[in-house]
């Protein structure tokens, strides 16, 4: 909610996220809790495989580049650290897991 949080990483979806557009910022999305944060507009997009040691990015134009600070990437994605990141997709999608890094601008207030 403080906007800190500017990154995400999701599974690949019939309909991409590219650059450009619409990002809605919402918490505890799932449920009767549910609370628009605001909206953002998509940076960059960027294929990534975590694996139980490495997070590797693939670029197009310059091909794979791994991550080389591990706790620092999973803090900028709202975890504590890569363990607990780890633990977290192992868990709900299996490692080693291949999606979309998403990163946006500032968000912009629903209000």
């Amino acid at each position: 909610m403080s906007g800190a949080k500017r990154q995400t990483i999701r599974a690949p979806r019939k309909i991409p996220i590219k650059v450009g557009d619409t990002l809605y910022m919402w918490w505890k999305s799932r449920s009767p809790q549910r609370e628009k944060l605001g909206e953002a507009n998509c940076t960059k997009t960027t294929p990534i495989t975590i694996q139980k040691t490495k997070a590797i990015l693939t670029y197009t134009d310059s091909g794979d580049y791994e991550i080389a600070h591990l706790d620092k990437f999973a803090q900028a994605d709202g975890f504590d650290n890569w363990q607990q990141m780890i633990e977290f997709f192992d868990k709900t999608h299996g490692l080693p897991f291949t999606g979309v890094l998403i990163e946006w601008d500032s968000i912009k207030s629903p209000f």
